[in-house]
């Protein structure tokens, strides 16, 4: 049979498609991680692993066995997790965070700090993918956690609401819009906007809103950063709807650009952590998003369809 540790190596090389980068992830040399790999497939009599000088590529049965070993080195995690989820030492140990590209990087760049001094025994690991790969991955053991712009449509995903933001609209300093204080929607009768998220929830509220006032909505650049957006906003490619959180951290120090609220219709935007309902760790998770919520959300979005935005004074 295999060892566990021989299945964290095949894993880590079908993530990596590196021996070097896959060895440092487990914290082995090189030449242990590739003869423990020899042994594994002397184990199985077959060939997971194709070998060349300028490229490593999992066999389809390397492949396939790759995918199967996730899930047992997470219910193998769970199975530790059961054994010491009531020991007072049990925030320890290893995180793995998926997270989308527009909400990843801006909101643990606040709550990072807080969280590695409450849990110092906890490695988080961060890895940024695509919002379609994302649930899969932590389907199969891939992600502990997500870091999503909605919340689960899975039936077996539990979730925490971390903050509800709405998009502010981001233009030029030298645009017309600019020496409002608030935006209002009438005013982007022919301005193009730029999308920032092809999530359906947002693209249909920002869809909606430039069909109701007449602006032209690029989606070309949907699924990029929110850097990239920032610059193509400043270059003058058009405006953009960006959210206020992202706003705060990062908009409000360029000068050539400006973030202007809505006055009504802004669209709004759930960030939720999410995670397998099955998970013994759900108590720990819980934790971390009520910290995560707590070093994002120093306001709260009103119900009454009042514009609302994160305060930047």
């Amino acid at each position: 049979m295999p060892r566990i540790q021989q299945l964290r190596y095949l894993v880590a090389v079908a993530d990596t498609l590196s021996f070097s980068r896959a060895a440092d992830q487990c914290r082995v040399t090189q030449p242990t991680l590739s003869m423990q790999l020899k042994e594994l497939e002397g184990r199985l009599n077959t060939q997971l692993v194709e070998r060349t000088r300028a490229r490593v590529v999992l066999t389809p049965v390397g492949t396939e066995i790759a995918r199967r070993a996730r899930f047992v080195l997470s219910e193998i995690e769970d199975i530790r997790e059961i054994a010491r989820r009531d020991d007072p030492a049990a925030l320890q140990g290893t995180l793995q965070m998926g997270v989308l590209q527009t909400v990843g990087g801006y909101v643990l760049s606040l709550a990072m700090p807080a969280l590695r001094e409450t849990f110092p025994d906890l490695r988080i690991v961060v890895r940024e993918d695509r919002l379609e790969s994302l649930p899969g991955k932590l389907s199969d053991g891939t992600h502990d956690v997500l870091l999503l712009p909605h919340g689960p449509t899975q039936p077996d995903f539990s979730s925490a609401r971390l903050i509800r933001e709405p998009l502010h609209l981001v233009m030029p300093s030298d645009h017309r819009l600019a020496r409002c204080e608030v935006a209002c929607p009438e005013d982007l009768a022919g301005e193009t906007v730029l999308v920032m998220d092809r999530s359906p929830r947002l693209h249909d509220q920002i869809a909606s809103l430039c069909a109701e006032f007449g602006a032209i909505e690029v989606d070309d650049y949907a699924g990029t950063t929110l850097d990239t957006l920032r610059l193509m906003v400043t270059t003058g490619m058009g405006l953009s709807l960006l959210p206020a959180l992202y706003v705060r951290s990062d908009v409000l120090r360029e000068k050539l650009i400006v973030a202007r609220p809505l006055a009504k219709r802004a669209p709004l935007r759930d960030l939720t952590m999410v995670w397998r309902s099955s998970s013994p760790r759900e108590a720990t998770y819980r934790r971390l998003a009520d910290i995560i919520r707590r070093c994002v959300v120093p306001w709260e979005q009103p119900d009454t369809g009042a514009p609302a935005s994160i305060p930047i004074g």
